[in-house]
């Protein structure tokens, strides 16, 4: 999120649990966390996947060295009233006795990439087992089965590697790993798809990975990558970050503000594709929990294109009579200071105003105004509509400046102002600062809201075409 308004938490106690609320956002724990850990959230089909440590049945529950149980894979799919079933296991043929998750999904739901441990053959019926190192699995889904369970090549038994994160082509991975040549604890790597295999994995660099731990990647549409990191600010707990490329080098990370982040660990956001609502871990209220964020912001649509305000004109005078022009001239008086020799006369205004508009005729010898032809005040108005001030083309990684300020509604006070960037970041305000971090071109809305001299609420929206370009060298 881009906005730079002064946020403040409000803490309100509602129903079974605490609600949390500030200026843009709601924030609620979802309704299938329990007295177990929840954590790990992904979207798949209609509903959330999350990885757990709560019980799978009532007789056998199984526990890593230090007692801990052992977590896997479930689904909660979302109801129409926006709350969740009672979750189930993702699938049987996924879950073992060791650890699964996180997870995250190829854009067609049909891959899955997971968290697994890397030695499941070493089990202990009923009793705690030393644990293995970590590793990212694949598998594919036919006819609602899921199979083909392999490791990818880049796996090892002398380190872990967790957390995957898929592009939505699915050709570049980001995962964590403590490999060695990192800059200490997990550190966040990608690798590219080449052949069925996966390149050799590159660390992300130092503006992203600290000496301690940076884990659960999620990488937007728009080129955002998210993460979170114990490492980037004083003290240990979880922050949730974001970062974007520049020229092929990740830029310094961005903190989300509240109440994405708090005084406890915070961490594995994901965003919905209109970034109207997010999910992600917490442990707030005291246990691993996930939480989902609401945007209060309105959405605008059918918003029609902005059109530019010129101020051109041009004046004829239909009762100018026959003038010898041999003696003497037609002349308007635009009121600007402008002055034309025509009985047509085209003219463009600086800009809006009311001008008082004369057309004499002129004495070609001695320059007096022999007749006034014509005399009256002419008002230059912006056309009626909101409207986004800002560069047709942008750089992409720096940041622009937009407003609304010029915005033009007859009769009507304008009282908030609500920006869609068309990248999945949206903002309120009247001014606006922005950056694309890919290149194209990008729909902007900016939506409006007041009151007319009725008091009546009122409500308009534009839309402004933005090429975002490459930084020049």
């Amino acid at each position: 999120m881009t906005g730079r308004a002064t946020i403040l938490l409000i803490i309100i106690l509602s129903g079974s649990g605490r609600v949390f609320a500030q200026n843009d956002y709601t924030i609620a724990p979802v309704d299938f966390n329990s007295r177990a850990k929840e954590l790990g959230v992904a979207f798949f089909r209609n509903g959330l996947v999350f990885c757990s440590d709560r019980r799978t049945d009532f007789l056998t529950t199984y526990t890593d060295y230090n007692q801990e149980p052992l977590t896997n894979l479930y689904f909660s799919e979302q109801k129409k009233n926006g709350g969740f079933s009672n979750p189930s296991l993702l699938a049987k043929e996924l879950t073992t006795f060791m650890y699964e998750g996180p997870a995250c999904f190829s854009a067609d739901n049909r891959a899955i990439y997971f968290t697994r441990s890397m030695d499941i053959s070493t089990r202990n019926k009923n009793k705690a087992r030393t644990d293995t190192t970590l590793g990212i699995f694949t598998a594919r889904s036919v006819n609602n089965r899921w199979g083909g369970t392999a490791s990818l090549n880049f796996n090892s038994n002398a380190y872990n590697s967790a957390y995957p994160c898929i592009s939505e082509d699915g050709n570049t991975l980001f995962f964590c790993s403590d490999m060695p040549g990192g800059k200490g604890g997990y550190d966040i790597y990608s690798c590219s798809q080449r052949g069925g295999n996966w390149s050799k994995p590159v660390n992300l660099g130092p503006n992203i990975n600290t000496a301690k731990n940076e884990v659960f990647p999620y990488l937007m549409n728009n080129g955002k990558l998210y993460f979170a990191s114990r490492g980037l600010k004083d003290g240990d707990d979880l922050d949730i970050y974001y970062t974007w490329q520049d020229n092929g080098e990740w830029q310094k990370p961005v903190r989300l503000p509240v109440p994405f982040n708090s005084n406890f660990d915070d961490y594995g956001v994901i965003f919905n594709p209109t970034s109207d609502t997010a999910y992600f871990v917490s442990n707030r209220m005291g246990n691993a929990d996930i939480f989902a964020v609401y945007s209060t912001l309105p959405a605008f649509s059918n918003c029609p294109e902005q059109k530019e305000n010129d101020y051109c004109f041009v004046f004829y005078e239909s009762n100018s009579g026959d003038v010898d022009t041999a003696s003497f001239d037609y002349e308007w008086n635009l009121g600007d200071g402008t002055k034309i020799n025509a009985i047509e006369a085209e003219h463009c205004f600086a800009r809006p105003g009311t001008y008082h508009v004369e057309l004499n005729i002129i004495d070609k010898i001695t320059k007096d105004v022999m007749v006034s032809q014509a005399s009256y005040d002419f008002t230059v108005e912006k056309i009626e509509q909101p409207y986004i001030a800002v560069s047709d083309t942008v750089t992409a990684g720096a940041e622009a400046t937009l407003t609304g300020r010029e915005s033009y509604l007859k009769n009507t006070t304008i009282q908030n102002y609500y920006w869609d960037f068309g990248d999945g970041s949206r903002f309120h305000g009247s001014d606006a600062r922005h950056t694309w971090n890919k290149t194209g071109t990008y729909s902007v809305v900016l939506g409006v809201t007041g009151k007319d001299n009725s008091n009546a609420e009122t409500s308009n929206c534009i839309s402004r075409k933005i090429v975002v370009v490459n930084r020049r060298n």
